[in-house]
């Protein structure tokens, strides 16, 4: 997925060299929290919004810092590599160095140097300090807000579109959005037809939700135009996907997981391959067909509610499974897909597929380091 950012302000004047717009760069840093749905947020650039149970990317503009401690996840050290990656390549031209701090997490000198040094490390938040990966944004989602912003009726409205996430088909090329991250930050969508009036005062509004919402200091406004849209804005989405295939069915992949004593189901947005768990079940709905994928380290527990989950689709899923674009079929069926023998039909669900990714225990985070930066 390809990921822009866009700079405060207006339209810089003139041509410069890349080096002197980075050669005051203030450096940022973010956070890659979650379970299942790691997502990566802006936090205050300080010691204290570090922790040892997160990944977290210093961006110092031409040198990104992607900082693995040993309590942080597996999926949040590929979302963190990845995000770095998608900086490097598609932001600023392939032009930063990326380093990995994984084993030397806590002794890195040249990383700690922007935090008060190696000393620090034994004053660590510790992992929960935070909140807990499991469910983080699941439960913190119901503060995630969508608002239009709007001049149609010749004055300037502010209405709520959603609340908990949004789809992209909720975003009208004609008008300006505001989506409040809660503490995810702020984002200004601006539509390729808005007005003048609603694309500036958008800007203004998003920075007043700021203040109005008591959002830290250091939350900034970011800009998001249509068709250039970055994945930290999409991954706030529910149903995020390519305008060309609006007419279809978009398939959707959950977990499944009774770690905590109890069956949890919670669906998995803008999914990959490297999403299915080989610990866990996973369901995957293709409309007519409800998919039980098993992963080979799944406990018996799991395996019995995913199944009994997936069969009772039309009760279940309309709790769970929020699939509202498509109507599904009388003759809906399920079907048990064991890890390591996908069938074509299955694997065309993903948006790529590598078989290798199953064997040699690939999908750990050091071989998806390799196949990242390779």
């Amino acid at each position: 997925m390809k990921l822009f950012r866009y700079l405060e302000g207006g339209t810089p004047t003139g041509f410069f060299h890349v080096e002197e717009l980075y050669k005051d760069w203030k450096p940022k840093l973010w956070r890659c929290k979650g379970k299942r749905n790691v997502r990566c947020t802006e936090v205050k650039f300080e010691f204290n919004s570090l922790n040892s149970g997160d990944v977290f990317i210093l961006d110092c503009g031409l040198t990104l810092y992607v900082w693995m401690p040993l309590d942080s996840g597996r999926l949040e050290r590929i979302k963190g590599m990845a995000q770095a990656k998608s900086i490097r390549d598609v932001e600023r031209a392939g032009r930063p160095t990326i380093h990995i701090i994984d084993s030397d997490w806590d002794t890195s000198e040249e990383f700690w140097y922007y935090f008060g040094g190696c000393s620090k490390v034994s004053q660590l938040k510790p992992p929960e300090a935070d909140g807990i990966d499991e469910n983080f944004w699941r439960d913190n989602r119901r503060d995630v807000t969508l608002w239009k912003v709007s001049d149609e009726s010749g004055r300037l409205n502010t209405t709520l579109v959603s609340k908990g996430n949004f789809k992209k088909d909720q975003l009208d090329s004609m008008d300006a959005f505001i989506l409040d991250a809660a503490n995810g930050g702020v984002y200004v969508w601006i539509g390729k037809k808005c007005t003048k009036n609603e694309r500036l005062h958008a800007m203004e509004l998003g920075t007043k939700f700021i203040e109005q919402k008591h959002k830290s200091k250091h939350t900034r406004v970011i800009r998001v135009l249509e068709g250039a849209e970055p994945a930290s804005f999409t991954q706030w989405s529910s149903a995020w996907y390519d305008a060309k295939k609006t007419q279809q069915f978009q398939p959707k992949l959950y977990q499944c997981s009774n770690e905590s004593g109890r069956l949890l189901v919670e669906e998995i947005s803008n999914f990959t391959q490297e999403d299915l768990d080989g610990d866990d079940v996973m369901i995957v709905d293709a409309l007519n067909v409800i998919y039980v994928w098993i992963g080979t380290g799944a406990n018996v527990e799991e395996k019995k509610h995913a199944q009994e989950t997936a069969k009772a689709t039309k009760i279940i899923f309309s709790k769970y499974l929020n699939t509202d674009s498509l109507p599904r079929t009388q003759e809906a069926i399920v079907e048990t897909i064991y890890q390591g023998e996908e069938t074509s039909t299955f694997k065309n669900l993903f948006p790529k597929w590598n078989d290798m990714l199953w064997e040699l225990n690939v999908r750990s985070y050091e071989n998806m380091r390799k196949l990242m930066f390779s």
